[in-house]
């Protein structure tokens, strides 16, 4: 091997050589090479398709809860309580500093009779010039929102007016009437009510799906449930920062008779639980690559003891300590990069393919659509796993470098 003096007169072997003489290495013995580049290549690969899986949780999490809105609050009855919601309700929240608009509203589970076939969705009663309130930039496809006084009229949802070809082949035109049935106080009520819109596709948030509702105004809403006090109250603030003041008056008014519901703070919540689990997946995943790295570390030191006269010989044409050890360790570097660089591809391959399976079962309830999840795959998570990896590879190949660096030459020359 070629090398070139350091201006204290000391050899030091050349770079490129040294990595010319390790990739000769890694072929000379390509099957062990492999098993043990194999061993990176999978722990790297594990490590990035796991993380970025949990980063494509965490972004599907919040953009669902964000769909509600950020500075929106959400006022239910608590379990066991027996308080009901009246216009005077509505007066008193009104009045607390930040509060720009409180809209109470109806909810049940409801079936729609739609072409002969029945549909299963919910009823959202609520003033519909308040629905952009709890789903920011819902659309009319067809026709108009109901008129907010009427008791006759109302807008359905994209799945209600266009059902699954598998449930029936027929759908909902404007101007149509629709028949509800819905469990109320006094039993099973069926209804007849007129389409007036049809909603765009929107989605499922955490708490509802929009496509498979049928939004009502309150008299509507009254006259099908035969309710006057309202199951929930929504509030909207001027600035998401006023929501926790805003929880605490609400919770100063009513006490343990309600709950109080905010997807901002929900989803403080939600990211610190999902960041553990991604930190959870990741530590796992590294386990395998440390295991890869103990594979280095005995590939390397059987290298050694193969090697025991090769040694001899480069210490007899002038290569010293710090060359042997800098000449396996970089043999164990190469190792790591070349495992690290294929696990990049893995992994990258792997996150596509957990996405698309885990969108298949991931859910926010039994009725609501599966929610596509897809990876998150930044360049600093692929570098991070990279430069993870070729470090495993160092540090596994230290101590076999070092022996072999303290072989004695003499008796290497010696050995068969």
């Amino acid at each position: 091997m070629g090398s070139t003096p350091t201006p204290g007169g000391v050899n030091v072997v050349n770079l490129i050589d040294t990595l010319r003489y390790a990739l000769s290495a890694l072929r000379e013995r390509r099957g062990r090479s492999i098993l043990t580049i194999l061993g990176i290549a999978v722990g790297s690969g594990l490590i990035i398709s796991l993380v970025s899986l949990g980063e494509g949780i965490n972004t599907v999490v919040t953009d669902r809860l964000m769909m509600l809105g950020a500075n929106n609050i959400i006022v239910l009855p608590a379990q066991g309580s027996n308080i009901q919601f009246s216009d005077a309700d509505v007066q008193k929240i009104t009045r607390i500093p930040g509060v720009t608009v409180v809209a109470p509203f109806y909810l049940a589970v409801a079936e729609f009779q739609v072409g002969g076939t029945r549909v299963s969705g919910r009823v959202l009663g609520i003033d519909p010039m308040q629905l952009q309130i709890i789903f920011p930039g819902i659309k009319i496809l067809e026709g108009d929102s109901p008129t907010p006084t009427s008791s006759t009229q109302i807008g359905v949802g994209y799945k209600v007016a266009f059902p699954p070809a598998a449930v029936t082949t027929s759908r909902l035109y404007v101007g149509q009437p629709l028949t509800i049935m819905a469990s109320t106080a006094e039993g099973l009520k069926t209804t007849s009510f007129t389409v007036t819109g049809i909603y765009d596709k929107f989605g499922a948030s955490v708490f509802f799906d929009a496509d498979t509702a049928v939004v009502m105004p309150l008299p509507a809403a009254r006259r099908l449930l035969g309710e006057m006090r309202y199951q929930a109250i929504l509030v909207n603030t001027e600035r998401v920062d006023l929501v926790e003041y805003i929880i605490s008056e609400l919770e100063g008014l009513y006490g343990r008779n309600v709950t109080v519901i905010s997807p901002s703070t929900i989803l403080s919540t939600v990211r610190s639980i999902i960041a553990s689990f991604t930190i959870f997946l990741g530590i796992i995943a590294s386990v395998s690559l440390f295991v890869a790295g103990l594979g280095i570390m005995n590939t390397m030191i059987m290298s050694v003891m193969e090697r025991t006269r090769e040694i001899g010989v480069l210490r007899s044409i002038g290569m010293t300590r710090r060359d042997v050890l800098f000449t396996f360790l970089f043999e164990a570097m190469l190792t790591g990069l070349i495992g690290g660089l294929i696990g990049v591809g893995v992994g990258v391959g792997l996150s596509l393919g957990f996405g698309n399976y885990a969108g298949n079962f991931f859910r926010f309830g039994p009725q609501f659509e599966p929610i596509p999840i897809r990876s998150v795959i930044t360049p600093e998570l692929l570098m991070g796993t990279l430069l993870f990896a070729v470090l495993v590879g160092s540090v596994s190949g230290l101590y076999p470098a070092r022996r072999a660096a303290l072989i004695d030459p003499v008796k290497a020359l010696k050995t068969e």
